[in-house]
């Protein structure tokens, strides 16, 4: 039973860490102007410009079906929202990856991004 259980946690972890990021590798990504991937907050717009991930843009989870098309299926997106018990994120990720997006959701949300100092962008 016991390695049974075991083999069911590593496929899982493996599985759950190709679609994870952490707030110091978007970081990066955002600090070499990456541009194999686009970082999307789902939050609602107030939010949103009252801070967020540098080169990040907005897309209220509410609103993903109005902007859909614009979004490019050739690079990655990474989707936050406000933290680490938000859902918006891993369900607007879900939905997108059944349309064939590549998606990953930056663990956290923006709270654990505020948390690591990591710098913030406000909108007007």
């Amino acid at each position: 039973m016991q390695n049974k259980m075991n083999k069911g946690a590593v496929k899982f972890f493996e599985e759950k860490l190709k679609y994870e990021i952490d707030p110091y590798t978007v970081r990066h990504i955002v600090d070499e102007k990456d541009k194999n991937y686009i970082i999307v907050d789902v939050r609602d717009s107030n939010s949103y410009k009252a801070g967020h991930v540098p080169t990040a843009i907005n897309i209220p989870s509410r609103d993903v079906a109005k902007f859909i098309n614009k979004l490019p299926k050739n690079k990655i997106l990474i989707f936050y929202c406000y933290h680490v018990t938000c859902f918006a994120a891993p369900r607007v990720a879900l939905g997108l990856a059944n349309k064939g997006y590549k998606v990953m959701e930056m663990i956290g949300g923006f709270d654990e991004w505020q948390k690591n100092g990591h710098p913030v962008e406000k909108s007007k």
